[in-house]
C-alpha cells in the first residue's frame, strides 16, 4: 500500500460512518443505551445516524429538515434519519450498521455490503417476550456480530448459539445519577418501584409484596413512577409521571428501598440508578442484575418469580436500617468503580474499527 493509500485509509479508519436503529425516540432503557452511544461516537468525530420510523410525511420531512434531536438529551450530536419505511434505498450507506430491535435484525441482514458491516447490539434475550420464540431464535442465528450488555446474555449466545458476543456493560451517566438532598417531613419508609405495562416487569406483583408490608408496618410508603401512563390502578401513597430526566436523582434519592420485581432484564438500568442515588436495592435474580447486584452486599437479591423470598428480603430492609445504609452504600461505592459511558463508546468504537480492519 502506497503512502497516499495509507493515509486515505487512516482516515476512513478514524472517522466512520455509523447507522443505528432505534424503535422511537422516548425515554426507555433500550432506546437510552442506543442514543447515548450514538450521541457519544459522534461527539468522537465519526457521522453517526440513528433510523427510526415516521409514519406522518409533512411531520417526518419537516424534522429531517431541522435536524430535530431526541427532546430529552441535550446537545444531540448524531443525526436521526426518519424514514417512512425501512426499505434499503432509504437507509444512508456507511461503515458500520448496527441492529438493536428485534426486527431491525433481520432488516440489516438483508441489506448489501455498502450499508455497513452488520453488528446486533442485544439488550434482552427476546424469546422471551418480544415478538415469538421462533423469530427471536432465528434472528440470533444470523451472522450478525454481536455485543451484548451484560453476562447474562453472553453466556446465552455462546451456551445456546455457539457464538462469542462482545460484551459492553450498561453504566450510568453520573451527571445525572448521583446522591442529591431530597427533603423528607416524616420518619416513613419509602419503597419506589416503577409502573410498567408489561407483566414480566412485575409491577403488579411489586405492589402486591408493598401491600402485605403495609399492613404490618405503616410507616411504609409505596412511590410508584412511570413514563408510559398518566393515570394508574394500582394502589399507591405517590405517583410519578414522565419526569424529567434531571428528577429522577432526587426522586431515588428520597427513596430509601428501590424494589425491582422483574422477572427477567437485560440488565436493569433503573435499579443501577437507584444504586447510584444511594437508594437500597431489592431484586429478583433476573439475569441482567448478576451484573452489579450481589445479595448481601450491593443488593438483596431474590429467587426469580420466588414472591415470598422478595418479601422477606424487603421486609429484612424495612426492619433494619444498619443493613439498609450498607447495601445502599455498598452498591453506591460499586456503581462508582463501573466504566463511564464515555468509555464504553471507546470500546464500542475500538470494536467497530477492528470490525473493519478485518475486512479492510
Amino acid at each position: 500500500m502506497g503512502v497516499r493509500a495509507t493515509a486515505c485509509f487512516l482516515f476512513f479508519m478514524n472517522n466512520m460512518r455509523i447507522t443505528f436503529f432505534a424503535s422511537h425516540l422516548k425515554v426507555s432503557g433500550g432506546e437510552r443505551v442506543i442514543l447515548t452511544y450514538a450521541n457519544l461516537l459522534a461527539r468522537r468525530g465519526h457521522e453517526v445516524r440513528v433510523v427510526v420510523r415516521s409514519r406522518h410525511a409533512w411531520r417526518r420531512h419537516i424534522a429531517n429538515l431541522l435536524c430535530l434531536p431526541p427532546r430529552w438529551i441535550r446537545d444531540f450530536k448524531a443525526r436521526i434519519v426518519r424514514v417512512a419505511h425501512f426499505e434499503e434505498h432509504a437507509i444512508p450507506d456507511g461503515d458500520i450498521i448496527v441492529a438493536s430491535p428485534l426486527y431491525s435484525v433481520f432488516l440489516v441482514q438483508s441489506y448489501s455490503r455498502k450499508k455497513g458491516i452488520k453488528f446486533h447490539l442485544s439488550q434482552h434475550d427476546e424469546r422471551l417476550y418480544h415478538g415469538t420464540k421462533e423469530e427471536a431464535d432465528r434472528a440470533y442465528r444470523l451472522p450478525l456480530k454481536k455485543i451484548v450488555v451484560s453476562t447474562w446474555l453472553k453466556e446465552v449466545f455462546k451456551k445456546e448459539y455457539g457464538q462469542d458476543a462482545e460484551l459492553l456493560l450498561n453504566t450510568i451517566d453520573r451527571n445525572l445519577f448521583s446522591p442529591v438532598k431530597a427533603k423528607r417531613t416524616d420518619s416513613s419508609i419509602r419503597i419506589l418501584l416503577l409502573h410498567h405495562e408489561y407483566a414480566w416487569k412485575g409491577t403488579k406483583e411489586g405492589v402486591e409484596v408493598v401491600g402485605k408490608l403495609k399492613e404490618r408496618f405503616p410507616e411504609v410508603k409505596l412511590v410508584l413512577f412511570g413514563a408510559r401512563e398518566k393515570h394508574i390502578d394500582f394502589p399507591y401513597d405517590e405517583y410519578y409521571h414522565n419526569l424529567p430526566q434531571e428528577k429522577l436523582a432526587w426522586l431515588y434519592s428520597g427513596s430509601d428501598i428501590f424494589l425491582c420485581p422483574s422477572w427477567d432484564e437485560g440488565f436493569g438500568l433503573p435499579s443501577l440508578e437507584a444504586m447510584a442515588c444511594k437508594c437500597a436495592v431489592v431484586t429478583y435474580d433476573n439475569g441482567g442484575s448478576r451484573d452489579f447486584a450481589f445479595d448481601g452486599e450491593t443488593a438483596l437479591v431474590a429467587r426469580r418469580r420466588d414472591i415470598n423470598d422478595l418479601l422477606q428480603k424487603l421486609e429484612m430492609l424495612v426492619r433494619d436500617a444498619v443493613l439498609r445504609k450498607k447495601i445502599a452504600e455498598n452498591g453506591f461505592q460499586f456503581v462508582r468503580q463501573m466504566p463511564t459511558w464515555e468509555e464504553q463508546a471507546i470500546k464500542m468504537e475500538t470494536i467497530f474499527k477492528q470490525a473493519l480492519q478485518s475486512n479492510g
